[in-house]
């Protein structure tokens, strides 16, 4: 039995879909549908390259030829600029988590492992958590370390650059692997807003003294304590 050809995977799913009223689904849908043509398109893939697309929902799934991994990548550029332009003269806002893959998958619909590792990549909650910090960003896009070394050991992007991803450790269920993120307009290394400070049970207000102090207001003191 023969290895089925190496293809390029380009996911794209819909940030919070849920949250968007009925009535918005199928403006949602064909919007992203559109904007995934147009920034293929863009790249420089023709609609003859796309060996098949799978609706996932709100979202897609591409299979094309992995010689075109570099134009899937640049397209994952231009989707944020097409996903920005909406968001400022559409709605509802449209934010997209996008993911590309590269590996064996054969030429009949089914699940292949490729498929399998692109989907887990998407969904990862490490993923998601990025995505929820990274406010206003239009795209965030992952990308396994295969591919990424594959389209970056050439010249073979014309918009995207090996210094634009940093390193996101990615488990999912049997699933684990170093990925690479890429979200513009946001460092993914920025820590999420902190917690504030838990209050004192009952608003009571509760120090623990050791030594000699003046003036405390204080549950539990160990030592000394003037009042004046």
């Amino acid at each position: 039995m023969e290895v089925p050809e190496h293809r390029a995977l380009l996911g794209v799913d819909v940030v919070g879909s849920a949250r968007n009223e009925g009535y918005h689904l199928n403006t949602v849908h064909g919007a992203v549908a559109e904007m995934v043509r147009d920034a293929l398109a863009t790249a420089g893939i023709g609609r003859a390259d796309v060996v098949e697309w799978e609706p996932t929902g709100d979202g897609a799934l591409l299979t094309l030829p992995s010689r075109r991994l570099g134009a899937v990548l640049d397209a994952a550029h231009h989707l944020d600029g097409l996903a920005a332009q909406h968001n400022r003269h559409r709605k509802p806002d449209i934010r997209l988590r996008l993911a590309v893959e590269i590996g064996p998958v054969g030429a009949q619909p089914g699940l292949y492992a490729p498929k399998i590792a692109l989907s887990r990549l998407l969904n990862a909650s490490v993923f998601k958590e990025l995505v929820a910090r990274c406010d206003g960003m239009n795209t965030a896009l992952i990308v396994s370390d295969g591919a990424l070394r594959a389209v970056f050991g050439g010249d073979y992007t014309r918009h995207v650059r090996r210094t634009d991803f940093s390193p996101l450790a990615v488990r999912d269920k049997e699933f684990a692997d170093t990925a690479w993120v890429r979200v513009p307009g946001c460092d993914p290394h920025k820590p999420g807003p902190a917690e504030p400070p838990a209050s004192p049970p009952g608003g009571r207000v509760v120090n623990v003294v050791n030594g000699s102090f003046n003036g405390v207001q204080a549950g539990e003191v160990h030592g000394g304590i003037h009042l004046g």
